[in-house]
């Protein structure tokens, strides 16, 4: 029977390690340790990572200075990631029997969860209190949900992370009155917030309480955006991959339709530019900007890549709350995706060095330097997490991760679903805001439409892999 461990504090989070949570680190299986290197002892490992020369640029440098004696070769994803036609998991698959890597980096951690139950990764703990190495101090929510991810175990280690925020316009909110934000608001308070913004400007004069950030200009699309997150952040799912069905007939799913065209039909959010030249054109301005940086949306959505397009000389006065949370649970969020996942191969011919190099890559000696760089993602350390621009980053660091609201089986969609529900569940959602159709027709529509374009698509995704393989 699997054994996971559930919500872990920030006290707990070493106690866990040293003690076990499930089997392997409770004395029921002995204790598998790794022989360090000699002092003069050569090594060769193979890592795969985006590409060669920003993987050396970041890290590779680095740890060749340090441990000169361990050589390292870059496998790079680029073929992989390029090609939108490709089915990205098996190909990864082949790229790992061609090349045999020691070193293994998973852009997906639904992908890292498969392998590491499939026993394809090297277990971590034994060799993480074999070594001391510092686990306490990297933000709980990411060690949760890689142990969630690992069974209990931890297979792999991400030096950082991506997460959302509310960013908000103070110079707006102060313009017209509305009281700011605060951190754990529910999508309700967001969007009411949103609705006490003036609705009755032209042109450049009109604002709006709230705009999807790098949204696609086609109302349907936004539509869709829109029901979608405020549905995730209830740890809903519109797909169940393991059973292949669609689930949008549900009380969750309903609340989260109502919020979406209530809130669009108030005029307080911003639904779209369909005379865009293209409905999926990710652009909301002539000049490239969203609404919120060119000061026309009192908040956003976006993640924390957003930040290095907020210059310091910005005419937007901004800071940052928490992501919308459920009110059900406001400590918890799944807003966190894990960034440059590393893990040992099993198979590893050289499981010392390899382990070397994840353990370099996720150190604070290594945290410390790339605190001082300007990417965009957030450290996995919190000791360095303290501002950016003159805004504190604690709201991307405030939300636990919940291992029940993390979306579960997202790589087993098949290709070719997303586009055509995303087109038609569009077209339902407008029927519900121009009153031609009932949220439960909607609804019922969306469930039925949904499945048989989930079908159909999988039915291809078959027949090609059958094909190729």
């Amino acid at each position: 029977m699997k054994r996971t461990c559930k919500g872990l504090t920030a006290g707990l989070a070493l106690a866990v390690l040293l003690t076990g949570c499930s089997s392997g680190g409770t004395g029921d299986k002995p204790s598998k340790t790794l022989k360090e290197l000699g002092k003069d002892e050569k090594a060769s490992i193979k890592v795969v990572y985006w590409d060669k020369n920003y993987f050396f640029q970041k890290y590779g440098n680095l740890f060749s200075a340090k441990f000169p004696n361990i050589d390292v070769q870059v496998v790079s994803l680029q073929g992989i990631v390029s090609d939108p036609n490709k089915d990205t998991n098996k190909e990864f698959q082949k790229l790992i029997d061609d090349e045999k890597p020691d070193v293994l980096m998973f852009q997906s951690s639904d992908l890292f969860e498969r392998w590491a139950n499939d026993g394809k990764l090297y277990q971590l703990d034994d060799v993480i209190r074999q070594d001391k190495f510092d686990v306490e101090n990297i933000l709980p929510s990411v060690i949760e949900q890689i142990k969630a991810k690992g069974n209990g175990n931890i297979y792999g280690l991400a030096p950082s992370f991506y997460s959302q925020a509310l960013f908000y316009n103070k110079g707006l909110f102060e313009k017209y009155g509305v009281p700011l934000p605060k951190n754990k608001m529910s999508w309700d308070e967001v969007l009411d917030l949103a609705k006490r913004f003036p609705k009755d400007g032209q042109g450049d004069k009109r604002i709006y309480g709230f705009a999807l950030s790098h949204a696609f200009a086609g109302k349907k699309r936004l539509s869709v955006d829109l029901m979608n997150n405020i549905g995730w952040t209830s740890g809903l799912s519109y797909v169940d991959g393991t059973k292949g069905t669609v689930t949008l007939q549900s009380e969750g799913w309903r609340n989260a339709l109502v919020t979406a065209t209530e809130a669009m039909k108030s005029g307080a959010v911003f639904t779209g530019n369909d005379s865009m030249p293209s409905p999926n054109k990710a652009v909301l301005m002539e000049d490239g900007r969203s609404l919120f940086t060119a000061g026309r949306a009192a908040m956003t959505l976006d993640g924390s890549y957003a930040i290095p397009n907020l210059p310091e000389d910005s005419p937007v006065n901004w800071d940052i709350v928490t992501t919308p949370v459920d009110s059900k649970n406001p400590d918890v969020s799944n807003a966190v995706t894990l960034s440059d996942l590393l893990a040992v191969n099993a198979d590893s011919s050289n499981p010392r060095a390899a382990w070397e190099l994840v353990k370099f890559i996720n150190s604070d000696e290594m945290a410390k330097l790339q605190a001082k760089s300007e990417d965009s993602s957030l450290l996995s350390r919190t000791a360095y997490v303290k501002e950016r621009k003159g805004r504190s980053m604690e709201p991307f660091y405030m939300l636990k991760s919940n291992e029940d609201m993390l979306m579960k089986d997202g790589d087993t969609i098949p290709f070719g679903f997303n586009q055509p529900f995303n087109e038609m569940a569009g077209t339902e959602i407008l029927a519900v805001i121009e009153g031609t159709k009932s949220v439960d027709e909607a609804l019922k529509t969306m469930q039925e439409k949904g499945q048989e374009i989930y079908i159909k698509a999988k039915q291809e995704h078959d027949a090609k892999n059958a094909k190729e393989g």
